[in-house]
C-alpha cells in the first residue's frame, strides 16, 4: 500500500466525518432526526435506499467469483422487492406518516405486537451493522496493516459518532456520497478486471461453460431461495420503511423507490461481473468475498486508495444507516407515546452502534449470524405486515401467533432439518419459506381464535371503495 493510497482513505475519513457533523445542525428535532423533517426529495430517497443496499456489494462480488453472473440475482432480486413495495403499499405506507415499522404494528394490532417487532428488529439491524464493521475493518486492516480490532474502531469512531449526533440527515448525504464512490470504484475494476485476465477473449473462453447465463437451472434455484430471504424483506425492511416515511411526499417515495430498484440491479451486475473477472486471475481464493480487495491490490497507486475508499465506503453504509434504524425501532417500538429528549436519542443511537462493534469483535462468523437474522426477521414480520394491508379480520392475537410461530419453526428447521439436505433441496426448502408458512398458519388460526377487529383499527390501512354510477366498486384512497 502506497502512502498515496493511505492518504486517500485518510482523507475520506476525515471529509466524511466533516460532512457528517455538518449535518448534526439539520438535525434540531425529533422529526428532524428520525425522518429528516420529511424533507427528502426522490433523488435522495432512491440514492439512500440504493446505498443501503450496496453495502453488500463485496459480498455479491463474492457470489459472482463463485457461481459466475447468476450471482447478481442477489441484489436482483432486491430491486425486484423494491419494484413489489412500489406496486403495492408504499404509497399508503407514506400516507401513514410514521417513523419506524413498528409504528405500524403499533396502529394496526396494539402494544404487544408492536414490542416483539422492536425487540427483534433492533437486534437484527444490530447484527446487521457489525457486518460494516468486519468489512470496513479488513480494508483498514490491509491499508495501514494492523490487526482487525483496532482497524475496526478506527473506523467506528467518526462513523458512529456523526451518526449518533446527525440521525438520518447524516446518515442519508454521506451514503449518497459513498454509493457514487462505491459506483466509481467498480467502474474501475471492470475494465482492470477484464485486464488482468488477459484481454475479453481469455476472459470469456477461462471461465466455465454458462457463467454468464442469468437464466440456468441452478440460477432458477437461487432465485427461488433470494426472493424468500431478499425480496420478502424489502417489503417488511424497516430501514426501507424509515425512508420512506422521510420522503416529502407519496409521490416522491414510489418515484425514489422505482429508480433505487433500478440501481440495485445495475450495482449487482457490476459487482458480480468484477467477481467474475477476479476468478480468472486469481482463483482458488479461499474467501470469494475477497476477490475484489484482491483485483483492487493490482490497481496503480491512487487508483487503488480510490477503490480501497469504496469498498471501505461501502461497509460504512451498513454501520451508518442500520445504526440509526436500530435506534429508531428501540425508541418507536419501546416509547412510542413518548418523545425522547435528543440527547436520549442520540445516546441510544451511540449505544446501537458499539453493540454492533462488540458483536463484530466476539462473533467469529457473522455472515453466518446475519443469514440466521433473516431467517427470523421476515417470518417474523412479512405475514402481519402484510396482512395489515389486505385482511380485515386479521387480529391482535393472530398477529402475535405468526410473529412467534415463524421464527421458531424458521429457527428449528435452520438447526434441525437443514443440514441433513443436500445443497440444492436447501436452496429449495430455504428456512425463511418454513417459517413463513408457519406464521401465516398462526395468523390465521390466531385470528380466527380471537374477536374480530373493530373497523377503527384497519381502515387507515385497507383502501376504502366507493360505489360509481355504474355500480363497480373503486378505490378512493392511495395505493
Amino acid at each position: 500500500m502506497s502512502f498515496v493510497d493511505a492518504a486517500l482513505v485518510v482523507a475520506y475519513m476525515v471529509v466524511m466525518f466533516t460532512i457528517g457533523i455538518w449535518m448534526y445542525r439539520r438535525s434540531k428535532n425529533y422529526d428532524d432526526y428520525l425522518v429528516a423533517g420529511r424533507k427528502f426529495n426522490a433523488f435522495f430517497i432512491a440514492m439512500t435506499l440504493a446505498a443501503g443496499i450496496s453495502s453488500a456489494t463485496l459480498g455479491v462480488a463474492g457470489l459472482g467469483y463463485s457461481y459466475g453472473l447468476s450471482g447478481a440475482w442477489f441484489f436482483i432480486m432486491l430491486g425486484i422487492g423494491a419494484w413489489i413495495l412500489f406496486f403495492t403499499v408504499a404509497g399508503r405506507l407514506r400516507a401513514l406518516a410514521q417513523y419506524s415499522l413498528t409504528d405500524i404494528f403499533e396502529l394496526r394490532y396494539g402494544t404487544a405486537p408492536r414490542v416483539i417487532v422492536a425487540i427483534l428488529g433492533a437486534l437484527a439491524y444490530t447484527v446487521l451493522l457489525s457486518i460494516g464493521f468486519v468489512g470496513g475493518g479488513t480494508v483498514l486492516q490491509t491499508v495501514f496493516n494492523i490487526p482487525l480490532l483496532p482497524a475496526m474502531l478506527i473506523m467506528a469512531v467518526p462513523f458512529v459518532a456523526y451518526t449518533a449526533l446527525g440521525g438520518l440527515w447524516a446518515s442519508g448525504v454521506t451514503n449518497i456520497i459513498k454509493l457514487l464512490i462505491l459506483a466509481a470504484g467498480l467502474v474501475v475494476l471492470i475494465p482492470a478486471g477484464i485486464h488482468s485476465a488477459g484481454g475479453w477473449q481469455k476472459l470469456s473462453s477461462s471461465l466455465p461453460s454458462g457463467s454468464f447465463n442469468l437464466f440456468s437451472a441452478d440460477a432458477m434455484l437461487m432465485v427461488w431461495a433470494f426472493f424468500w430471504v431478499m425480496s420478502l424483506s424489502m417489503w417488511v425492511a424497516p430501514d426501507i420503511y424509515q425512508l420512506l416515511f422521510s420522503a416529502k411526499s407519496v409521490r416522491t417515495a414510489k418515484v425514489g423507490l422505482g429508480i433505487a430498484g433500478f440501481i440495485i440491479i445495475l450495482m449487482g451486475l457490476a459487482a458480480a461481473f468484477v467477481g467474475m473477472a477476479a476468478s480468472v486471475t486469481f482463483p482458488g481464493l479461499s474467501a470469494p468475498e475477497a476477490a475484489m480487495p484482491t483485483l483492487a491490490a493490482t490497481l496503480a497507486p491512487g487508483l487503488r486508495g480510490l477503490v480501497d475508499i469504496s469498498m471501505l465506503g461501502g461497509s460504512a453504509i451498513a454501520v451508518v444507516i442500520f445504526q440509526i434504524v436500530a435506534a429508531t425501532l428501540l425508541v418507536r417500538g419501546i416509547w412510542p407515546k413518548t418523545k425522547m429528549s435528543m440527547n436520549g436519542i442520540r445516546w441510544t443511537s451511540a449505544l446501537m452502534g458499539v453493540v454492533g462493534l462488540a458483536f463484530a469483535a466476539l462473533i467469529p462468523n457473522v455472515i453466518s449470524l446475519t443469514e440466521l437474522t433473516f431467517r427470523i426477521v421476515i417470518p417474523a414480520t412479512f405475514v402481519p405486515t402484510l396482512a395489515a394491508f389486505y385482511w380485515k379480520r386479521v387480529t391482535t392475537s393472530g398477529a402475535i401467533a405468526a410473529s412467534l410461530a415463524g421464527p421458531v419453526a424458521a429457527a428449528l428447521w435452520t438447526f434441525l432439518v437443514l443440514p441433513g439436505l443436500s445443497e440444492q433441496l436447501q436452496l429449495v426448502l430455504e428456512p425463511a419459506l418454513i417459517g413463513v408458512v408457519a406464521s401465516l398458519a398462526g395468523l390465521v388460526i390466531g385470528s380466527y381464535a380471537s374477536r374480530a377487529p373493530s373497523p377503527a383499527s384497519w381502515q387507515q390501512f385497507i383502501p376504502k371503495t366507493t360505489t360509481g354510477t355504474t355500480g363497480a366498486k373503486s378505490p378512493t384512497s392511495v395505493s
